[in-house]
């Protein structure tokens, strides 16, 4: 089945995660790739955008929707490690996560992550106009039978 895939296709893409990378997440704690192995975590989404930096940039990335989070990496010497973009997160709970549209461009989209923590926005670009409807959508669904926060 679907999920089956989604599975296998999600523990190959952890065996290919760096072992050290980590990443900061905004209450200060450290995330590390252990951190997404030991949770009940599913793969409902993946693909790859296009993470807009404060400079103007264009950073490619794998997104990786789970069923609590939102996963960026980056592709370094074959292996992934978590996306390093203006020392934002590239671990996103999908607590409190909002999907906007940026006006006036049709592939683009604001994840804006209202935690207690303190909120963080990230522009994230697609392909198409269909892509970026397609990640809202999912985002959207995800967050809304995203688990209860602990």
């Amino acid at each position: 089945g679907i999920l089956d895939e989604k599975n296998q296709k999600w523990l190959e893409i952890l065996n290919k995660i760096e072992n050290k990378t980590y990443t900061k997440l905004k209450n200060g704690h450290v995330f590390r790739k252990q951190a997404l192995m030991s949770e009940e975590r599913t793969l409902l989404y993946d693909g790859l955008v296009y993470w807009k930096t404060a400079t103007g940039r264009f950073k490619d990335i794998l997104a990786l929707l789970l069923t609590d989070v939102l996963l960026f990496l980056q592709e370094k010497d074959q292996k992934y490690i978590f996306a390093a973009v203006d020392q934002k997160p590239s671990v996103i709970s999908l607590q409190k996560l909002i999907a906007r549209e940026v006006a006036n461009e049709e592939r683009g989209m604001f994840l804006i992550s209202a935690s207690s923590a303190g909120p963080e926005m990230y522009e994230i670009h697609t392909n198409s106009k269909e892509e970026r409807n397609n990640w809202m959508r999912r985002i959207q669904q995800a967050v809304e039978s995203c688990p209860e926060e602990k």
